[in-house]
């Protein structure tokens, strides 16, 4: 097992154990960021890969160490020193781009690209993930942030019906979301449900760090001919002949 894929099982294990024990509740107001050292040899992707759409992942600058600089105990404990303030301020800079992520998967769920299921809705979805690695990595503040992802959901294809504005992904799916008003049968699924993975579980309820209503859910009319086999939060789902349309979740779920 890999160190992503261990370091994962862990953090999901402990958020098995500690929270709440009702399916409803399920790491609701839930804040999850992880913190990397940059060593600027690109071994981070793999965090990335693993932790990406349900994590904040941010990076500390390593430490200025010339070779032998921490030959004594106080070049050590300066380095380390050097360590924790670039891991506060990096804190401190998640807090603010987990404030605008808040605002759009609560306020905005039926509007924002940040909740559209990665493997249905397709390749496009690489442009929602850059903008939050850049967002992170580049240090940009709240309002440089919001607009980033408002530049992104223009930059996707959509199509309109009627009064709305709704995704338009691969295979010409059309991500229909419902307003708060709006029907929500689905719900992700919990620990114990049979013939799920643990990131089934958290991805079905956390975004880029912050908890959204796991309720929520895309309505997709399937496409006349098209392909009845929908890639799912674990795997893939074959939907029978009669339907006519899925429901998709923001983790890829299918019902």
């Amino acid at each position: 097992m890999s160190y992503a894929e261990n370091l994962y099982e862990k953090v999901a294990i402990k958020l098995k154990e500690s929270g709440s024990a009702y399916r409803h509740d399920l790491l609701a107001n839930t804040n999850f960021l992880l913190l990397y050292l940059d060593k600027n040899d690109g071994s981070e992707s793999t965090i990335h890969e693993r932790f990406g759409t349900e994590t904040l992942v941010a990076p500390i600058k390593s430490p200025n160490i010339e070779e032998g600089s921490l030959a004594t105990g106080n070049q050590r404990r300066r380095a380390v020193n050097e360590l924790i303030r670039e891991g506060r301020r990096a804190v401190r800079h998640a807090q603010e781009l987990l404030s605008v992520i808040a605002e759009e998967v609560t306020n905005r769920e039926n509007k924002t690209c940040l909740l559209l299921p990665p493997r249905n809705f397709g390749g496009e979805f690489e442009m929602v993930l850059d903008c939050i690695r850049k967002a992170s990595s580049a240090g940009e503040g709240k309002e440089e942030f919001r607009n980033s992802l408002r530049g992104v959901s223009r930059s996707l294809r959509t199509v309109r019906a009627g009064r709305h504005e709704y995704f338009l992904g691969k295979r010409q799916l059309v991500f229909r979301s419902p307003g708060k008003a709006g029907a929500r049968h689905g719900l992700a699924p919990g620990w114990e449900d049979a013939g799920h993975d643990l990131s089934c579980v958290i991805r079905g309820r956390v975004r880029f760090g912050t908890s959204y209503d796991p309720k929520f859910h895309y309505d997709c009319d399937i496409p006349k001919d098209g392909s009845r086999r929908f890639p799912s939060c674990h795997g893939t789902r074959n939907v029978p002949r009669g339907r006519t349309h899925v429901n998709i979740a923001p983790n890829d779920n299918i019902r």
